[in-house]
């Protein structure tokens, strides 16, 4: 199913590749997203706040 989940860990949980492609992401990038897991609805989003914090270190 894809769409929208509640959080990134429903996503996780019902999208195949969405945590891997979290855990590929380097670290400081993971540690920026991580706090923000609510607002992660969709596989997009996460993708979104990928590209946002990898520009800004």
């Amino acid at each position: 199913m894809k769409g929208k989940y509640n959080d990134m860990y429903s996503l996780f949980r019902h999208e195949r590749g969405a945590e891997d492609f979290f855990n590929a992401l380097p670290s400081y990038v993971q540690d920026r997203i991580g706090p923000r897991y609510q607002s992660i609805d969709s596989f997009e989003r996460l993708e979104e706040y990928a590209v946002k914090y990898s520009r800004h270190f």
